[in-house]
């Protein structure tokens, strides 16, 4: 498979379901109110977002391809904030996304077009993004929202980490964990959060769908048993998922 086919399939998976550094920033600066002080909220939990007409918009755009019916169009989102590193394209992808409903299983992502990554939100942040709807070669998607203006309306203070897959949808994880299997030399000696559930003592999956992604891993701490899900951290060693952390989620 090349590269082109490669980031196909990427794009695929999306539509299914700057440099790594950039990343999600401390947003010290974007939490700021108007008036210049930090009067935005904090929170060591995602944040749950919830939003129906979301995913029917989202499903519409994409799978009945009515893009075009919105480009030029000034929208704005509420989600949660997240990145990903896309080691074929060799670029970092942002978004703002949430779930069709409590199932969690079901999620919408809309990509960020950011060309200064300042001062950026921290991953797991809620924020409101409005920007112009837009077609581009350069989206994963072929959409994306560009000069976006973000307000973070909670700031997530946990997580932290080069590749914090936590902060992401199920659909974004396995974009990300898709790029880790196939690139790992892209992500070598990076930290990271994941979560998912455990397939066997040494291999993760998807933490909704059998066969969607499966990553293999170490546990310094005892792995529970098959089907429960978990959140890891750790580093990247050799596409290995080689965690520090095990913590068993509810």
């Amino acid at each position: 498979m090349n590269g082109k086919d490669k980031r196909l399939l990427l794009a695929a998976l999306l539509l299914a379901a700057v440099i790594l550094c950039a990343g999600c920033g401390s947003d010290e600066k974007a939490s700021a109110d108007s008036g210049g002080q930090n009067a935005v909220p904090t929170s060591n939990q995602v944040p749950v977002v919830l939003n129906q007409m979301e995913y029917l918009l989202y499903q519409n755009i994409f799978y009945n391809q009515t893009g075009d019916q919105y480009v030029g169009q000034e929208l704005t989102k509420q989600g949660v904030f997240g990145v990903i590193y896309d080691a074929f394209s060799e670029m970092t992808r942002y978004y703002v996304w949430g779930y069709l409903d409590n199932t969690r299983c079901c999620d919408w992502q809309w990509e960020i077009k950011i060309d200064d990554p300042k001062n950026l939100p921290a991953c797991g942040s809620l924020v409101s993004v409005k920007g112009t709807f837009a077609a581009s070669e350069d989206a994963l998607d072929s959409y994306w929202l560009i000069n976006p203006e973000i307000t973070v309306q909670s700031r997530y203070t946990a997580g932290g980490q080069e590749l914090d897959m936590y902060t992401l949808s199920d659909t974004l994880e396995r974009v990300q964990m898709l790029n880790i299997l196939y690139k790992p030399e892209a992500f070598e000696g990076k930290t990271f959060s994941a979560y998912g559930r455990v397939l066997s003592p040494t291999v993760l999956q998807d933490p909704y769908y059998d066969g969607s992604w499966q990553a293999p891993f170490t546990a310094k701490e005892t792995v529970p048993a098959i089907g429960t899900t978990v959140l890891l951290t750790g580093t990247v060693t050799n596409g290995t998922l080689s965690a520090d952390t095990l913590k068993v989620l509810e």
